[in-house]
């Protein structure tokens, strides 16, 4: 995650007089970021909360919908939740004006497709269209991944005026996913610099072992930087299929995009 340094759990400093609310938002990131894993015993590990706020928060939860218990004692968001989400995305403008030109980059290179906006220090995925081949990938909509690991947070990052960027890079935190994740800032200078040159990014392995990924940016009315897309590959795929392909159906894809994102400025 690229992040303040003092922030390395990923734990926000608590505003005044909100102590539970961030407390019960903490749960639920938990349990998001580990959905098969999470009971409240590991919650408790994970929060680094007192085990009777765990389970008094975990219960509240389950009440209101937004966890759900499993026979086995793990937690897993539940329905209210993902219902109140996917209300939010099914609204975004970004989403609906990328839908279709997400589809006819999926459909042409039969790979997997994301869509990210960037949030807080990361890059949170609000649509993924997975290839009609059978590779599994970890993410998911709603997964958050990191700026310097990610195609889209590299792309995203390339796009920033170095104003913005040097300060962000001086507080970045560069933490190592795989033995491939960029841990050097002057390293993630260098792949900022390349990524603007070729006007694209590339993740290699850098996110997930054996997925390698291209990145673009998406622009706007005005140029405005609306969000990014990605297209994710096994690396075997990756190494033999030809670059000038994929980055041509990206291209149109962006371009697609643009279009419809103007006529809703």
């Amino acid at each position: 995650m690229l992040s303040e340094t003092p922030d390395r759990k990923g734990v926000r400093p608590e505003i005044p007089g909100t102590a539970a609310f961030t407390k019960f938002m903490r749960v639920l990131q938990a349990v998001a970021d580990r959905p098969d894993e999470m009971t409240v015993a590991r919650l408790c590990r994970s929060t680094e909360l007192p085990r009777a706020t765990v389970h008094r928060i975990a219960a509240a939860l389950v009440a209101e919908g937004m966890l759900s218990e499993g026979d086995n004692g793990r937690l897993h968001l539940g329905p209210r939740l993902i219902s109140l989400a996917f209300r939010s995305w099914d609204g975004s403008l970004l989403r609906q004006a990328a839908q279709e030109h997400l589809v006819r980059l999926r459909d042409r290179l039969d790979e997997t497709v994301h869509l990210a906006v960037h949030d807080r220090g990361e890059m949170v995925y609000i649509d993924k269209l997975e290839s009609y081949r059978t590779v599994r990938m970890a993410s998911r909509i709603g997964t958050r991944v990191s700026l310097h690991s990610s195609s889209v947070g590299k792309a995203w990052l390339a796009t920033l005026p170095d104003e913005e960027l040097n300060p962000l890079l001086e507080r970045a935190a560069l933490i190592s996913h795989t033995p491939h994740s960029i841990t050097s800032i002057d390293r993630l200078r260098e792949e900022i610099a390349a990524t603007r040159m070729r006007g694209y990014s590339l993740d290699l392995q850098e996110n997930e072992l054996d997925i390698c990924c291209y990145g673009k940016s998406l622009q706007g009315p005005h140029g405005k930087v609306l969000g990014c897309i990605s297209v994710s590959l096994p690396r075997y795929r990756f190494e033999s299929m030809r670059r000038e392909t994929i980055l041509e159906a990206m291209q149109d894809c962006v371009d697609g995009i643009a279009q419809v994102a103007g006529r809703h400025p």
